[in-house]
């Protein structure tokens, strides 16, 4: 017995049905990019430690070094637990600053740079931000609403100037909230 497939163009009924499988079998393959999907890493590295601002940014490099992102442990290492204000790139990103005030206008913060903690000296600032220091590096966090202290657990932008005493001043718009316990 003698198979013949009429070719008919587009139209027949080889080109209907192998065209939706081929493209069906090419979008199969794809494996997902490493780390995509999961929601925590297996395996994690050694917990940063907590250093001192100069030996933190000890690196030939000074323009690429900018304040990388906390999780709640590193966070609860340096600062305990209770309320804290808390500064992020974006409304849905985890925390680059967080700072707990411990007097009327006095705490302490926590800033990661390198893969190392650093912690810093915190006051209140005028008009409802923050400035946070230590030897050779300093942070201030303004509300972009700076009239506004009416709600201080409520999301709202802010600026963050990050500088280096090697050189580096550099500003972030992001966003601030300040937690209550």
């Amino acid at each position: 017995m003698r198979l013949h497939m009429h070719r008919s163009g587009p139209r027949s009924l080889a080109w209907k049905w192998l065209t939706p499988l081929a493209a069906l079998l090419l979008t199969a393959c794809g494996d997902p990019a490493p780390g995509e999907g999961v929601k925590k890493p297996m395996m994690s590295g050694p917990p940063p430690e907590v250093v001192g601002a100069r030996e933190a940014v000890s690196t030939p490099d000074i323009p690429t070094i900018h304040p990388q992102t906390l999780d709640a442990a590193e966070i609860e290492k340096v600062l305990g637990a209770g309320p804290r204000c808390l500064f992020a790139y974006t409304a849905e990103s985890p925390p680059v600053v967080a700072l707990r005030v411990t007097g009327d206008s006095a705490g302490q913060g926590v800033v990661k740079v390198h893969g190392r903690l650093v912690k810093l000296a915190a006051q209140r600032a005028e008009a409802g931000g923050f400035a946070l220091s230590a030897d050779g590096m300093s942070v201030k966090i303004q509300p972009a609403d700076a009239g506004d202290e009416a709600r201080p657990t409520e999301l709202r932008e802010a600026d963050m100037l990050f500088e280096l005493e090697q050189g580096l001043r550099v500003g972030y718009r992001g966003w601030y909230r300040c937690t209550t316990p």
